[in-house]
């Protein structure tokens, strides 16, 4: 047992830095392509040493049938090995495609994840330290790019981010390589540290800077999934971590602070710094008044107001930002198919396919084999079309729907609801893992699954599960 527990430690430690942040540089085959090999090479051998070392070091079996998560990743990894065995393309079904993420992948996602939910991970803090060290790196890297420069190589020669989506296509940032997937990760991040401040505070606001220099990337990159499904979290955490004066305030503080950063481009400069001083009224407010006070009322009457005034706010938007429009067209029952960067559009036409493939689909990562109708839209900046092939559904449950078929993805959707659940009902423990995982759930409901960035959700999920934590035991008792 002692040596499992090692090596799930050392997984974790390892799969927060040294496979976050290592990737090839000016690669001569093309920057995200090479990134995307050489980052699901990296997983795959990781991965393998974690199992391997871990499988004569099982734990009993005890309770571990008792976890409907447990149950769904069961599910998912039979649903997803039938649908590899079925598959018309079978090599790529069990290899994978252009994403790198073929059934041999997703296996490693589910065993991973099964090993190292049953596992008593070591309470340590320096799991979270370096993974706060790894992310504030990634950060320092995508301000770099966002400003111009190109320090992996990872843009066609003379270009940058800034032609992101005009003079090339995609979007690329970071370590992880796509832009999307970089979003995933800094959104899971964040909200992590985010909880984990909340949820007892004092010296927790050291992961003060990498909370807040991921919302100020986030921002610049302007990828809206990730930073809406970060402000979710922000809001509904209000629920279990509003129950005294003290956490409310608390919350005040940490919610105003990020969302200045997170919301900096929609808001502007002014508004921001409104923000931020409101932010430091809050933090004085905590430190004079009585903490224990209750306020469970308040704070679900101000979740309540919260979510109205961001109703009435969508519905009667008309200012520049494209996706609040877009929102705002949807709530009024319009929805343009170039919506959301053309995903209502991928939506449609991967939603036509799914019925010839309803229980098995064609095997994962085979969408791009479908020959569905491709994305196409008007460049105006750079004076051309671009037409995007759809190998991908953007969105995680319906592209396993599609590839697996509807019992894979039905377990798929399952695991995301236990994160949510877990976010809720579980203990302190395991509640900052679980909302983290959630706030990557919530992104991937338009976003692609990818070795870059999935295995992000699986080991937080799983971190959600096990007796320890991130801190260690005496930092519990303080």
């Amino acid at each position: 047992m002692k040596l499992g527990s090692r090596a799930a430690e050392a997984y974790v430690l390892l799969a927060g830095t040294a496979f976050l942040l290592l990737a090839p540089c000016f690669a001569p085959e093309g920057g995200y392509a090479s990134m995307t090999a050489f980052k699901a090479g990296l997983y795959a051998v990781l991965t393998l040493f974690f199992l391997l070392v871990s499988l004569p070091d099982l734990p009993r079996p005890k309770a571990f049938f008792r976890e409907p998560a447990r149950l769904l990743a069961l599910g998912m990894l039979l649903g997803c090995l039938l649908s590899a065995v079925f598959s018309p393309w079978r090599r790529t079904a069990f290899l994978g495609g252009s994403r790198r993420e073929g059934f041999l992948h997703i296996a490693l996602y589910l065993l991973s994840f099964l090993l190292l939910s049953c596992r008593p991970l070591p309470r340590r803090e320096g799991l979270t330290v370096c993974f706060a060290g790894g992310i504030l790196l990634e950060d320092g890297i995508c301000l770099c790019q966002l400003a111009g420069f190109d320090p992996l190589g990872l843009y066609p020669p003379g270009l940058g981010w800034a032609d992101a989506n005009l003079r090339y296509a995609g979007s690329y940032l970071g370590t992880l390589g796509n832009a999307g997937q970089t979003g995933a990760v800094l959104s899971a991040a964040a909200a992590l540290f985010f909880l984990l401040i909340l949820r007892r505070g004092g010296k927790r606001y050291l992961l003060l800077p990498p909370l807040l220099l991921s919302a100020l990337v986030l921002a610049l990159m302007d990828v809206t999934a990730p930073m809406l499904a970060l402000g979710a979290v922000l809001l509904f955490s209000l629920v279990p971590y509003g129950k005294t004066l003290g956490e409310l305030l608390r919350w005040g503080c940490l919610a105003l602070l990020t969302a200045a950063f997170l919301f900096l481009q929609l808001l502007g400069w002014g508004p921001a710094l409104g923000l931020t001083l409101l932010s430091l009224a809050c933090y004085l407010l905590e430190r004079r008044l009585p903490g224990d006070r209750p306020c469970r009322a308040a704070s679900l009457c101000l979740l309540g107001f919260l979510c109205l005034l961001g109703f009435v706010f969508l519905l009667g938007y008309r200012g520049w930002y494209a996706p609040l429009r877009e929102a705002s067209a949807l709530l009024r029952g319009r929805v343009p198919e170039d919506a959301g960067s053309g995903r209502v559009y991928i939506w449609k036409q991967v939603l036509a396919a799914v019925p010839a493939h309803l229980w098995l689909g064609t095997g994962p990562d085979t969408l791009s084999l479908r020959n569905l109708s491709p994305y196409v839209y008007e460049a105006a900046e750079a004076g051309r079309t671009v037409t995007l092939g759809i190998d991908a559904a953007h969105c995680e449950p319906l592209h396993t729907l599609v590839c697996c078929g509807l019992p894979a993805a039905l377990c798929h959707l399952g695991l995301f609801v236990c994160a949510g659940v877990g976010f809720f009902r579980r203990r302190e423990a395991g509640r900052s893992c679980a909302g983290a995982a959630l706030c990557y759930a919530l992104q991937a409901l338009a976003g692609i699954s990818m070795c870059q960035s999935a295995p992000v959700f699986w080991v937080l999920l799983a971190l959600s599960l096990t007796e320890g934590g991130l801190f260690s035991e005496t930092d519990e008792q303080k």
